[in-house]
Formats: C-alpha cells, structure tokens, sequence
C-alpha cells in the first residue's frame, strides 16, 4: 500500500503542476475521490485505474470511462473563480495522461535504464489506453516518440503553481496529510515516513517540477536517492512475480463489484 501511495504522490504531482488540475484537485467537492480525506480508497482508486487501463478488457475500459466522466462532470470552477476549470476539458485529460505514462517512463528508466526505441514505441502505443480511458480522443493521443515529446515539452512550458496547490502537494509528498484521516496514527505515519517519501518525491520530480515546488536537491540528497533506487532494483529482481498480481487484484476486485452491484469508485 506504501508503494501505491508513492505513485499517487508522483502521478498526482506531475498532472497538478498544470494550474487548472491543481486547483481542481484542491476545490474538489468530491469527497469521495480526495487522499486527504480517504487516502487508502484514493490509492486504492488509482490503482484499479490504471490496471483497468493498461490491462483491462474493453468492457472493463468502457465502464470506468463512463465512471470517470460522471465523477469529472462534478468538478468544475464556480463562476467568477480566478482559476477556471473543468475536470472533463479534453486540453486537462490529455495532460493527465501525458503525465501518467511519463511517471511509467520514468519509473522504468529508473529501474532498468533508458528505453530502447523499440521500447518506446510499444509503450507509446500500449499507454494509449491510459488516455482513451480517461476520455481523451484515440486521434489526440501521439503516434510517434517525437510527437509526444513535443507534447510533454509544451505541457511542462505551461506549469504554474499557486501557494494553496503548493501546500496540498507538499503534504502530499510527505504524507502529512495522512493526519487529516488517521489523526494519531497519521501523524506518527508522517513523523516516520514523511521524509523519506519527500526524498523520493523530490528525486524522481524533473528539475523544473522541482523548482516549482520550491524543493531543494543536495549533493547528499542525491547520493540518499540514488542508494534507494539500487534497494527497489533489487527488490525488483527477486520479486518478478508479485507485481502481475497486484494489477490482477485490482481487475478482480472491480469485476467483483461490478458483478455484485456494489461501488467501484
């Protein structure tokens, strides 16, 4: 569950560094949907969001579509709010998805090393899932490694970052707002944990997401980083196994709600 709240942490922070989904994701009224508020049912949302997507069936994919555009229908600026947005703006749901295959990209670099143009190619097209799901039009996502950079690019030269987003993220990433639910235990959770999971944050972030966060990053920090990933390396080679199971556990327990007429998100 700890490994789930980390890709919480960096997908999430990639996608609200683009003001409009930041300041979504503070006003939302959709309780329901907030890790400050129910942060095991957020990870646990995320997760079967992105098994749905990357391996899933159709079926599968078309139910959460349709669950997401519900839920997104309710997030939207009120009038007059000096940030506008809308949950479903198709220009927000591509940044979102761009965001969540990078956070892939690097995930894997980070573990195996740079990705071989045959590589990138697949999971360019594999990854189309991950927008598709989301609402995005099939011919808004790239087709080509150069086409999603220049993507990527034009999305990191629009980032901004307001002081009240800022202070979500950064509890966010070191997990104090585990306090809001868990009170004590959320506490002792941060006081243990917090930095740690700020430093994995802070050293998987891109320079220009660092700096928008106002995070600084150390020689020492570096060295600190650097000795985590050689432990999830090789915690990745002697457990190949358990990942395909935990993506395998979410599909089961969707399929299960969904056969049994209870709540999925």
């Amino acid at each position: 569950m700890l490994r789930r709240v980390e890709v919480e942490q960096h997908g999430r922070l990639f996608q609200a560094c683009l003001l409009g989904v930041g300041q979504g994701v503070v006003d939302s009224t959709v309780d329901t949907g907030r890790a400050d508020l129910h942060p095991v049912k957020r990870a646990l949302t995320t997760g079967t969001y992105l098994a749905v997507a990357v391996f899933g069936t159709e079926a599968d994919r078309d139910f959460v579509r349709k669950s997401v555009r519900k839920i997104h229908a309710r997030i939207t600026s009120s009038p007059g709010a000096e940030v506008r947005y809308s949950a479903n703006s198709p220009a927000l749901q591509l940044w979102v998805a761009v965001c969540l295959l990078e956070y892939f990209i690097d995930q894997h670099e980070f573990l195996y090393g740079p990705l071989t143009e045959e590589q990138y190619v697949r999971i360019l097209r594999d990854g189309a899932t991950l927008a598709t799901t989301l609402n995005v039009r099939p011919e808004s996502w790239p087709t080509t490694r150069e086409e999603y950079e220049e993507l990527w690019k034009a999305g990191v030269a629009d980032i901004s970052m307001n002081e009240q987003v800022r202070e979500y993220l950064t509890e966010l990433c070191n997990l104090a707002f585990l306090e809001v639910r868990l009170g004590r235990l959320g506490r002792g959770i941060h006081r243990v944990l917090g930095r740690s999971f700020e430093l994995i944050t802070r050293g998987a972030l891109p320079p220009e997401f660092r700096d928008l966060m106002h995070y600084p990053w150390t020689a020492d920090d570096q060295r600190r980083f650097d000795r985590y990933l050689v432990a999830v390396r090789r915690l990745h080679r002697v457990t190949p196994w358990i990942w395909p199971l935990l993506w395998k556990s979410y599909l089961l327990d969707l399929r299960t709600r969904r056969h049994l007429g209870l709540r999925v998100f």
